[in-house]
């Protein structure tokens, strides 16, 4: 088992109740465990394997039909106001449903309706219930990602000649094993790992499910990048599936010392050499050492025009020729202790920015609705550049860099995708 998500530990199933003199309760519904269970290996937690499994939403209860939807919440904490249940009368310290008048919304508690019922009287007969959706609360995975796709999806063993071709949930090449849209005309491809990707799932930042989302287009807001293909929604914020997947506690090939996360830290991050977003940074506790999402994020190898062979993230550089320490991109000296992408064999180097370009987690070609992302009466496309660079809509410069442009031939909307941006 994975996580519960009214307990911050990993739970373990428990075959073997062994211990006779010592009595676990369940900590869903206060009764005595005898049979196998799930229990935390750092606390007095227990849960029968009904209560690990009840269902997170019921649509309705035939004793209470004036109302619909409720929802799983977390017994009282200690002090807390005790609910008597509407079934059995009984007060007890217990998980418990409870109407929610916002349907979807897991933490709001509205005033209104007090309709209260415990975990094990709310499920006591399948006829008097409906489950909306079956949800396994003791594993990661609720749903996986594909299954939001409109048409078949299918399954590729091996690439058949190397091309350009990114998955649709991180912006990353794809690799030997991935799908695609059998649909000849979509250009939609996934990682097998990100086409499996759980829908909700605990997530330890902010210690809070994290909702999948699948819409083309948003900011992280811990790389600070744009970013198409699918996200993580944390309590308010966006988190691209990159910044998604890093561990709180990782052990970083270009450091010899494990990296804690550390929502306090304000030091320059050693990879990039920039101060860390709003929300911290990793930081070695042994030494200085210090990383930020956005260079975490980074993809270890890439392909570019400058060179024929990958180029490879590299840590450190030793050389000290002047000239091989030149960006062969912008022709900028490179300072030898950042992050930069190089080929061993051709001797290529470049920053990381050349060579990944100002946006490079945006899949050119993604359509913005407008009722999600601006006021324009058509959708808009993001391209790289525009055929005979035309003026921008807004700053009045000719748009040599990305831009956005209306999908309909005939309107002439067309501006730079950051004066675009920041209007919105």
């Amino acid at each position: 088992m994975e996580m519960h998500l009214f307990h911050e530990h990993p739970l373990v199933f428990v075959e073997d109740q062994s211990n006779e003199g010592e009595k676990a309760y369940c900590s869903a519904c206060g009764d005595v465990i005898s049979d196998p269970c799930f229990s935390c290996a750092f606390y007095n937690y227990h849960l029968h394997n009904n209560c690990a499994l009840a269902p997170h939403t019921i649509s309705s209860h035939p004793l209470h039909p004036q109302h619909s939807g409720f929802f799983l919440r977390e017994r009282p904490r200690p002090g807390n106001r005790v609910y008597g249940c509407a079934l059995c009368k009984e007060k007890r310290n217990m998980f418990f449903y409870e109407l929610n008048l916002e349907r979807g919304s897991y933490s709001c508690m509205k005033s209104g309706c007090n309709y209260i019922v415990h975990v094990n009287c709310a499920l006591e007969d399948e006829r008097f219930y409906v489950v909306v959706e079956r949800e396994s609360q003791c594993e990661e995975l609720y749903g996986s990602s594909a299954e939001s796709t409109q048409s078949s999806i299918t399954r590729v063993v091996e690439m058949e000649e190397e091309t350009d071709r990114r998955c649709d949930g991180c912006m990353l090449p794809v690799s030997t094993l991935f799908y695609y849209c059998s649909e000849s005309e979509c250009h939609f491809y996934l990682h097998k790992h990100c086409a499996e990707l759980p829908r909700v799932k605990r997530h330890w930042f902010r210690q809070s499910p994290a909702n999948l989302d699948s819409r083309s287009f948003t900011y992280c807001d811990l790389c600070l990048r744009y970013c198409s293909g699918f996200f993580y929604e944390i309590r308010g914020l966006d988190v691209c599936l990159r910044c998604a997947e890093v561990r709180d506690v990782i052990e970083f090939q270009g450091h010899e010392h494990l990296l804690f996360y550390d929502f306090k830290c304000r030091e320059r991050c050693n990879g990039c050499g920039a101060d860390p977003g709003p929300y911290g940074a990793f930081r070695c506790g042994k030494c200085s050492f210090t990383l930020d999402f956005k260079c975490l994020s980074l993809p270890q190898s890439v392909v570019h025009k400058i060179d024929q062979h990958q180029l490879n993230l590299t840590y450190h550089d030793d050389n000290d020729y002047s000239k091989h320490l030149h960006c062969d991109i912008c022709e900028v000296k490179r300072d030898r202790s950042l992050w930069y992408y190089c080929c061993s064999i051709c001797d290529t180097s470049a920053h990381p920015d050349c060579i990944l370009g100002e946006f490079p987690f945006l899949k050119y070609g993604i359509t913005l609705s407008p009722r999600y992302w601006h006021t324009h009466r058509h959708d808009v496309q993001f391209h790289r550049k525009a055929e005979g660079y035309p003026n921008c809509l807004f700053c009045g410069q000719r748009c040599r860099r990305e831009i956005v442009k209306c999908a309909e031939s005939t309107c002439n909307y067309i501006a730079h995708f950051e004066c675009w941006w920041h209007r919105l």
